[in-house]
């Protein structure tokens, strides 16, 4: 598994994907953009609408923007341990996120090889062809373990 932080489209990257749809690169795009972008963690929308009121992005601006960018999949919808639905930007390549239920932080793994093999396996028993996967990991992360721990 990698450790760190992945690689994550910038500026430059998304803006040709929204100038393909006709879609503007405005201020208030690029600042919600950065704003999954620059954290660690996913993040609900009404986390992002009250981190970026000061900023004065209103919460209707918030909800379509990440609607906007999760549709076009620049970001990644996941569920935190309570079923509480957040936002994570994606990475560049294949990856995966592992995310921890309690902080919500997020670390990307590849796993190619396994997946790969896995998929094989899959089309020999069940004759399907296989064009793609979605994975997402759970679990608790070794700071959250210990918090709980002591």
């Amino acid at each position: 598994m990698d450790s760190g932080r992945d690689i994550a489209p910038t500026d430059l990257d998304i803006r040709p994907i929204l100038a393909a749809k006709g879609i503007p690169f405005t201020r208030q795009r690029r600042d919600v953009w950065r704003y999954f972008l620059d954290s660690e963690r996913a993040a609900t929308i009404p986390e992002a609408v009250e981190d970026l009121a000061p900023r004065g992005i209103g919460q209707a601006t918030v909800y379509r923007t990440v609607t906007l960018l999760a549709e076009l999949g620049l970001l990644h919808r996941v569920q935190d341990r309570c079923g509480e639905v957040c936002y994570t930007a994606m990475r560049v390549g294949h990856r995966h996120p592992l995310i921890c239920g309690e902080c919500r932080r997020v670390v990307g793994f590849s796993g190619n090889n396994d997946i790969s093999d896995l998929q094989r396996r899959l089309e020999s028993e069940t004759g399907f062809s296989i064009y793609g996967h979605h994975l997402e990991v759970y679990g608790i992360c070794p700071e959250c373990r210990a918090g709980i721990e002591s």
